[in-house]
């Protein structure tokens, strides 16, 4: 019964950790063709399982695109270096404001279980297929944009990032290295730069399928069922009378609530140090208001309102529930796949050695600074004081998600 509990309070958590397991049993039969990359071993590695899988296909889009090459080329880079400034700008502001403000997490793992506050977790079906997709078309990206360049391709296939366990499934292409270090910087550069390129590109299709699709025909389906106590403030009337969140007010004074503007309209009717009667489909409450901390001239409830919204009957009376489920899942995998090729592209631009961004970096630098040992000075600085501030904020944040199922 305790097994069964714990599943169920953490099905996400379990799965990864099975998907964990099962990978390294299965890289451990195969660990003839893997490549081991050591970062902070075995804390954090990637093992690359290497094949040939796309390598023509790479081949064949790579020939049609060769007349836009130059457009493509500068389109990459010129996004690639502002989504850097942007990240990097955005990264440095919540490590001051995490020091000298207030302290909020920085960055937080990408994995099964997250949450945006407003929008549905993050399952582990939904994060495996976008994983998926992100890493295939960031990397098969690359291939595209080395063999324009007429640099060979080695090898490709998947692989997994280990923390511990080979956790993140990821893809990677092998341009021939030495081909790609004779080449101009530019095309170092489209090529390096291409993978963030093509998750943005992504990112934007998701966004306007989100926007064009699937946001309309939710406003379509949905109506609104009342209005919901969406947090108590400290020291409230309503904290003193024992309010409670998530709790669905039904009536103000004895008057029927069904709606946000029914309530404020009433509540604007009352004075500081009134009386009032809050009623809930749990619970009735006595409230004596006070002064609005704001000094607006009616009565203050210290309660955090939300409209209550739901499917409407007809929708569901007509095509039922499993339609509409099917719908949510995908509306929220769609909403998942455009955030997750979003945020990973920007994060692989941070002027760090470990990711493209890294490696786009240093040739930035090398071009303007001409003495190479200075160059390789300001790269690894740059490099690993970024490395060290996320290993600051993300190592707890790992072992927080890891031990939180059992505390």
């Amino acid at each position: 019964m305790v097994i069964s509990a714990f599943i169920a309070a953490n099905t996400d958590y379990v799965m990864l950790i099975l998907f964990a397991l099962v990978m390294t049993f299965l890289l451990y039969f195969k660990r003839k063709n893997i490549e081991l990359q050591k970062i902070l071993f075995p804390f954090l590695y990637l093992i690359m399982y290497k094949t040939k899988w796309g390598l023509k296909k790479m081949d064949s889009i790579a020939e049609r695109l060769k007349k836009y090459k130059n457009a493509l080329s500068y389109t990459s880079i010129t996004l690639g270096f502002v989504g850097m400034v942007a990240m990097t700008y955005l990264f440095l502001l919540s490590v001051y404001k995490y020091f000298f403000i207030e302290k909020e997490a920085v960055v937080a793992p990408l994995l099964p279980g997250a949450t945006i506050p407003g929008m549905p977790q993050l399952s582990f079906i939904h994060w495996i297929i976008a994983i998926f997709i992100l890493a295939t078309v960031h990397e098969f990206s690359h291939g595209i944009f080395a063999r324009m360049y007429n640099i060979k391709v080695k090898s490709s296939g998947f692989a997994f990032f280990g923390i511990l366990l080979p956790i993140i499934p990821a893809a990677f292409v092998e341009p021939d290295e030495k081909q790609m270090s004779k080449k101009s910087k530019k095309a170092q550069l489209a090529v390096l730069s291409a993978g963030t390129f093509s998750n943005f590109i992504f990112a934007g299709v998701f966004f306007l399928i989100l926007s064009l699709i699937f946001a309309p025909l939710s406003g379509a389906m949905m109506e609104q069922q009342g209005v919901i106590i969406a947090g108590i403030s400290d020291d409230s009337p309503a904290f003193e009378a024992g309010v409670g969140t998530n709790e669905v007010i039904t009536s103000f004074n004895g008057v029927e609530i069904n709606s946000l503007e029914q309530l404020f309209n009433e509540l604007n009717k009352t004075e500081p140090f009134e009386k009032v009667t809050l009623q809930t489909e749990n619970n009735t409450y006595n409230l004596v208001l006070t002064e609005h901390p704001d000094g607006k001239e009616y009565g203050y409830m210290g309660i955090n309102l939300a409209n209550k919204t739901g499917i409407k009957q007809s929708i569901l009376g007509s095509i039922g529930k499993v339609p509409v489920q099917i719908f949510a899942w995908f509306s929220i995998l769609i909403y998942w796949l455009f955030l997750t090729n979003l945020m990973v592209g920007l994060v692989n631009l941070l002027p760090l050695g470990i990711v493209d961004g890294g490696q786009m970096f240093f040739i930035a630098v090398s071009s303007v600074v001409k003495n190479e040992k200075t160059a390789k000075t300001i790269f690894a600085t740059v490099s690993i004081m970024l490395l060290l501030f996320l290993l600051f904020f993300l190592l707890p944040a790992m072992w927080s998600y890891f031990t939180s199922p059992f505390q």
